[in-house]
């Protein structure tokens, strides 16, 4: 993706400015968006962290 800055005069302004931006995306880039912020680098790192998490509390249930 391509980087680009705007100045701009308020804060209105850049927030209109924002959805604009996003309502012209295609509903693809928005959910490749949407992706690269909640998925890790490392698809495999966030099956382990995951793991970790649900582990304990089968512990738990069976004991």
């Amino acid at each position: 993706m391509e980087k680009v800055v705007h100045k701009f005069t308020s804060f209105a302004e850049e927030e209109e400015a924002e959805y604009a931006y996003y309502r012209n995306l295609s509903g693809t880039q928005r959910l490749q968006l949407l992706l690269e912020l909640v998925m890790p680098e490392n698809p495999d790192a966030g099956t382990i962290e995951r793991s970790a998490r649900i582990r304990p509390l089968v512990e738990r249930q069976e004991g």
